[in-house]
C-alpha cells in the first residue's frame, strides 16, 4: 500500500515538474532563470537546446496526466482538487507547446552564424558584446550593444548601450569614452555612443 502511494506521489510531483517548470522558466526571460554564466553565446547556445528540452517535458507530463488518472485520483481525493489539478496542468501545457514551437522555428529559420550573431571583444578594462537578434524571414534584425561586466562565479551582466538596424559587415572600438560602431558598406556610416552613464559600477 505504501509503495503504490508513494509511487502515486511520484507519478503527481513528475507531472508537475514537467509541466510547471518549463513555464517558469520561459516566464522568467533568461536561460536558467538568468544564470548568465560564462558567457552570452554559451548561454543563447543553451537557451535554444533548452527549447527542445522543455517541448520534451511538456509532452511527457500531458501524456502522464491523461494517461495516470487512477494514480492522481488515489492521492487527490476532492473532486473540486482533482478537476482544479486536471484544468490548470492542462492549460499550462497546452499553452507553452505552440510558443516553444515557434522559439524552435524562429532559432532553425536564422541563416546567420554564431560568430556574426555573437561578437565580443575587449579593450582595456571595458569588454562590448554585440548581438544580433536575426529572426530571417520572420522579421527585421538588430544589433544590440552591450557592456559586458564580470560578476563572481564566471557570471556576467549585461548592460544595454545601444540598438543598431542591421549591417552585413561592422567593426567596433571605444575611443576615450564612446562606442564606435562602423558600417563596413559601400556607405560606411559610423556610429556612435556615449558610454558615459554606462558603466559596470553603475
Amino acid at each position: 500500500m505504501d509503495t503504490s502511494s508513494n509511487n502515486s506521489s511520484l507519478i503527481i510531483f513528475l507531472i508537475s515538474a514537467c509541466l510547471l517548470l518549463p513555464f517558469l522558466e520561459s516566464m522568467h526571460g533568461g536561460a536558467l532563470w538568468g544564470l548568465n554564466w560564462h558567457s552570452p553565446r554559451l548561454m543563447d547556445t543553451l537557451s535554444h537546446n533548452l527549447l527542445y528540452i522543455k517541448l520534451v517535458l511538456v509532452i511527457t507530463g500531458l501524456i502522464l496526466l491523461f494517461t495516470k488518472p487512477k494514480k492522481i485520483k488515489s492521492i487527490i481525493k476532492n473532486k473540486i482538487a482533482q478537476w482544479l489539478f486536471y484544468i490548470i496542468l492542462t492549460l499550462v501545457g497546452v499553452i507553452q507547446i505552440p510558443f516553444l514551437c515557434l522559439g524552435i522555428l524562429v532559432n532553425g529559420s536564422s541563416l546567420s552564424t554564431p560568430d556574426y550573431i555573437h561578437k565580443q571583444s575587449t579593450f582595456t578594462d571595458r569588454t562590448i558584446y554585440i548581438y544580433t537578434a536575426d529572426p530571417g524571414a520572420m522579421g527585421k534584425a538588430y544589433h544590440y550593444a552591450y557592456l559586458n561586466c564580470p560578476l563572481a562565479f564566471g557570471r556576467y551582466e549585461l548592460k544595454r548601450i545601444a540598438k543598431l538596424n542591421w549591417m552585413r559587415e561592422y567593426t567596433f572600438y571605444i575611443e576615450k569614452n564612446n562606442l564606435i560602431v562602423i558600417d563596413k558598406n559601400s556607405d560606411g556610416l559610423t556610429h556612435t555612443f556615449d558610454m558615459s552613464d554606462v558603466t559596470c559600477s553603475s
